[in-house]
């Protein structure tokens, strides 16, 4: 049996809190950089517009799909919840898995090296190619460079912060994320009412279309879909928000449709600042749109945007992760030690600081992009159990209250289930050894499992 916790979560949360966690998860650096390979799959603006348009209601198909399922759970780890719930311990342990394992700190290292990125070109000392030792470990070699420090000060900083302390980590989170709505609307404004820009370049008709326009709207669609996640952020903070029955359906709809509008005014924006040659298969697009604005000084300033988004996300996602592993060690299914609740700033410390340290070591040893790669196949099928439970759970949890039903309901979750399995075929068929190692990853979740099985879970839930 876990240990009992000490103190309780505290429900600290508010609906701006909730919603401003929505918009910092999802605006990272994807925003920045996927319209240049969209461009290159649809070479016409009213393509590449109607792609983040389709994204952005799948997008909110997803956030009123899980609004329910968190109104009617509003208990911490998010989806790992609504899937314990609906199929079973061993499909939520899975889920949590995948997500306290892999998912999450390979996420949080990718962000961090990208932070790196950015800084380095304010600082060149902290760039990946400027190596500072070689330590020998088990056999073989790993480099410790410049874009290391950043990355690793950055993970322990927001690590120390919301171990801290509810109260801190959603201050910060707050601030980052304004910082970010305001210099992501400031250069929407830029390149809606720069005198560089042309707005017939968004009604360009001579533009041939693909013949096969479904499979390579569905291609766009993958990478337009990844640059829309983390509406679910909030989720994973059920047990800490005051009112999560009312607040949690309102953070998710509106921090989504937050997002959408933004993202598809920046995409304006971009397609009226730059011709269609130059922003198809353009790496980083925005970059390109702001010198064109601003010339020299506008590399400077997407740069510093970046960053700012960057470190929201980051915090975002260390603030969230850790529930996961706090509600598996509470459910009985992970370490003992994880679901202590610090009795003074009412968090899960322990959780937080185990996620932190071993984002530190994987980015130390440069394994997330392969763990991460490993990841994604199995993170979208999950998260396609996790919208089909909605309907398991309306027949196996009927009598169980529910404060918020989905719009539309069943067509909103249809369609959400639709586009992820859409997904979940792309990726298969493009990728079939990421499927592979996804499946190696959830297979080795099944012994752990049968470990941790069979303890007794605590009798109480949070």
């Amino acid at each position: 049996m876990a240990e009992p916790t000490q103190g309780h979560l505290a429900r600290g949360l508010g609906t701006a809190d909730c919603t401003l966690l929505v918009i910092g998860n999802m605006i990272g650096t994807g925003i920045f950089l996927t319209t240049g390979s969209v461009a290159q799959a649809l070479p016409s603006p009213a393509l590449i517009l109607a792609a983040w348009l389709i994204g952005g209601v799948f997008a909110l198909a997803g956030a009123l799909t899980y609004a329910e399922m968190g109104a009617a759970f509003p208990r911490a780890g998010g989806h790992y919840a609504y899937i314990r719930e609906a199929y079973g311990p061993l499909c939520g342990f899975l889920d949590g898995w995948v997500s306290f394992v892999a998912a999450f700190p390979c996420s949080i290292a990718f962000m961090a090296m990208g932070l790196a990125t950015y800084l380095s070109y304010f600082f060149p000392f902290f760039s990946a190619s400027h190596i500072l030792a070689r330590l020998p470990v088990a056999g073989t070699e790993i480099a410790i460079h410049g874009g290391h420090i950043p990355a690793l000060a950055a993970v322990i900083a927001l690590t120390a912060l919301n171990s801290r302390g509810l109260r801190l980590g959603k201050n910060a989170q707050n601030a980052l994320t304004v910082l970010k709505i305001l210099s992501l609307a400031g250069l929407v404004l830029l390149g809606l009412f720069s005198a560089n820009g042309e707005w017939g370049r968004l009604a360009a008709i001579d533009i041939p279309v693909p013949e096969s326009l479904l499979p390579v709207m569905a291609g766009a669609l993958i990478g337009v879909s990844f640059a829309y996640l983390g509406w679910d952020a909030a989720t994973y903070m059920a047990a800490e928000i005051r009112e999560p029955q009312r607040i949690l359906p309102r953070a998710l709809v509106v921090g989504a449709a937050v997002v959408v509008v933004l993202y598809l005014l920046f995409n304006v924006a971009l397609l009226r600042m730059l011709p269609l040659e130059d922003i198809s298969g353009s790496a980083n697009v925005a970059q390109a749109a702001a010198t064109a604005i601003l010339g020299h000084a506008g590399a400077a300033i997407i740069s510093a945007a970046i960053v700012v988004c960057i470190l929201g996300a980051m915090n975002a996602t260390i603030m969230t992760g850790p529930r996961v592993g706090y509600a598996m060690a509470r459910d009985g299914l992970f370490f003992r030690g994880l679901c202590r609740i610090h009795p003074r700033f009412q968090v899960p410390a322990a959780a937080i600081i185990v996620q932190g340290a071993w984002t530190c070591a994987i980015i130390l040893t440069g394994t997330f992009e392969s763990i991460l790669t490993a990841a994604v196949f199995a993170m979208v099928t999950l998260s396609t159990a996790t919208a089909a439970a909605i309907f398991v759970l309306r027949i196996k949890r009927w009598d169980t209250p529910r404060p918020y039903h989905t719009w539309a309901y069943p067509l909103v979750p249809i369609v959400y289930c639709l586009g992820s399995l859409g997904i979940l075929v792309n990726v298969l068929v493009q990728s079939p050894s990421r499927s592979l190692w996804s499946l190696g990853l959830l297979a080795l979740g099944i012994p752990v499992y049968a470990f941790w099985s069979r303890r007794s879970p605590p009798d109480d839930l949070a």
